[in-house]
């Protein structure tokens, strides 16, 4: 079926113009509608559905069905008032004029979905082997590499990892903003709290519910789409999203321990590497083999470790910390980072 022209919800001139300039310079045009009648007609035969940041609320309670290919259209100040529908219209932001090249790949029928990050998940063999630590530790070094990394929170139960970042009081979205979130969604980075350079999705203290996978899925989605590097923090129990290619299974050196790693290793996954926590009667290489894993790196004993997380200060120790850190960032992007770290 041959698609129709984009389609634009809005009564803004300041819209229509911007929108109708980037679909010029494509050779696209672009029919402006504002009544549900006339949206209506056209919704599943034009080649793209673009709302403005003017007819959200309006659009919202025509109950159109779901559809590929629509976005949300608006400048620096509407960003708010467009990610807080994002998620209900299942609908990526466009935000002008900083996307117009976007844009016009849009109303030309090119949109881009390209995906550029890698995402790791990082699990926990047993209980309180330091995977949260670990997890921040590795999301620091690359920060400090100049990867732009997001950080999420996927262990429920763990306390929160804005806490461990010193984050707990900067404002910014948690979980129980985002649990409603599915399909494609914005850009919400600048929703969320950054600490060291690193953006955050925690979880919220009022409700410990794991969020629903669908969520989970599209909020990494979106932040693949703006970061290098997305480490997920699932802990010993939480959830992994199906885009997770690379998984660092945290052990302490102990029998026990190491059998219920091997016991919760998830089957037929690949791409998953073995971090030793060192002070256990087992040696890091035998682990690994009990395990049957690739072996990463050794997480020595850090006693100031401890200290800083409580104190709410991100774990940045150098010397041999450091060095573990950035052995296992090598594994998580398959190469070592260009530029040199900034410690």
């Amino acid at each position: 079926m041959q698609l129709s022209p984009a389609i634009l919800v809005s009564t803004e001139s300041r819209f229509i113009n911007l929108v109708q300039a980037s679909a010029a310079t494509s050779g696209s045009s672009v029919v402006v509608v504002s009544t549900s009648e006339e949206l209506r007609s056209q919704w599943h035969s034009s080649s793209a559905v673009l709302i403005g940041a003017d007819q959200l609320d309006e659009v919202s309670r025509w109950a159109l069905p779901q559809r590929d290919q629509v976005y949300l259209v608006g400048e620096d100040h509407d960003q708010e008032a467009m990610c807080r529908w994002s998620a209900p219209l299942a609908a990526p932001v466009i935000r002008l004029p900083e996307a117009s090249s976007l844009l016009t790949r849009i109303v030309s029928g090119h949109p881009s979905t390209q995906r550029s990050a890698s995402v790791v998940g990082f699990r926990g063999g047993a209980g309180g082997v330091g995977t949260s630590t670990l997890s921040a530790g590795v999301a620091l070094v690359a920060a400090r590499s100049s990867l732009k990394v997001a950080l999420v929170d996927g262990d429920w139960c763990g306390g929160g990892i804005d806490l461990l970042m010193g984050a707990e009081n900067t404002p910014g979205w948690r979980w129980d903003k985002l649990r409603n979130a599915h399909g494609h969604i914005a850009d919400i980075t600048s929703m969320l709290p950054t600490s060291e350079g690193i953006t955050l999705v925690s979880m919220e203290r009022t409700e410990q519910l794991p969020a629903p996978m669908e969520a989970f899925e599209s909020v990494v989605d979106s932040l693949m789409r703006c970061h290098d590097l997305v480490i997920i923090d699932s802990g010993r129990d939480g959830g992994v999203p199906a885009v997770v290619k690379k998984t660092v299974v945290v052990a302490a050196a102990t029998v026990r321990a190491l059998a219920s790693t091997k016991a919760g290793l998830i089957s037929g996954q690949t791409d998953t590497g073995l971090v030793v926590r060192r002070g256990g009667t087992v040696t890091a290489s035998q682990a690994a083999r009990v395990v049957g894993l690739p072996l990463l790196a050794v997480v020595p004993t850090q006693v100031d470790l401890p200290r800083l997380a409580d104190r709410g200060i991100p774990p940045y120790l150098g010397g041999k910390w450091r060095k573990t850190c950035t052995q296992v960032l090598d594994w998580c992007v398959g190469a070592t980072p260009k530029r040199g770290l900034r410690w």
